[in-house]
């Protein structure tokens, strides 16, 4: 996967590039951090899935939740105030630019998935929800699977683009971008920064057009 390294907002851009260390505790507190990268079988000189895609489908004002001190499954805007709807409505609106938006049932070019992630590590693991044979752990609703490639010990915003219409041998479904923002837990102003964030995983993510 092309990965597109960390930026900053404020407008005082700031690259951390792999070989610089981890930005300190104060600067996850000030910024959010956002991480986005693609699947380079579906996004390339050749080709760009997005130009294909015509709609899309989202769990409204509701989002996964996975947490290693919890068993809440997900979260609504009761549970944080300020926060899941209109995070949820901008992500939406971000992919509305380009694309339609529809239910399950009218059979969409790709799911998009919303998820919170506690102190959570995970590796390369795929998750087809609750009750399926094998999955990693119970999750709810009708949302595709996705695949976990990152690793945080904070709190991760994890949004994906999950292909619903080229399923592989094994009936699973390609993850063809993901945007990571954080840490949610030690920003100062979690609804804005999160917003700024989303707006940002756009911004930096040009090929998500049509």
């Amino acid at each position: 996967m092309q990965v597109q390294r960390w930026l900053i907002f404020l407008w005082m851009p700031f690259i951390v590039v792999s070989c610089m260390p981890a930005p300190e505790d104060v600067d996850r507190i000030r910024y959010m951090l956002v991480q986005t990268e693609y699947n380079e079988d579906f996004i390339h000189d050749n080709e760009n899935i997005f130009d294909e895609y015509q709609s899309f489908v989202i769990r409204e004002d509701t989002m996964g939740f996975v947490s290693t001190s919890s068993s809440a499954k997900y979260l609504i805007e009761e549970d944080v105030p300020g926060f899941v709807e209109p995070v949820v409505d901008s992500i939406r609106n971000g992919f509305e630019l380009g694309y339609d938006q529809v239910t399950d049932d009218d059979d969409p070019d790709f799911a998009v998935n919303v998820i919170v992630l506690q102190n959570f590590d995970y590796y390369q693991t795929v998750n087809y929800g609750y009750g399926y044979p094998g999955s990693y752990y119970g999750y709810y609703g009708y949302y595709y699977p996705y695949v976990s490639t990152y690793y945080s010990n904070f709190v991760t915003l994890l949004i994906q683009v999950v292909d619903a219409k080229n399923p592989n041998g094994n009936n699973e479904y390609p993850v063809i971008w993901s945007a990571y923002i954080g840490d949610l837990n030690a920003t100062l102003d979690l609804p804005g920064k999160t917003l700024e964030a989303v707006h940002q995983a756009f911004e930096q993510s040009p090929y998500i057009r049509k």
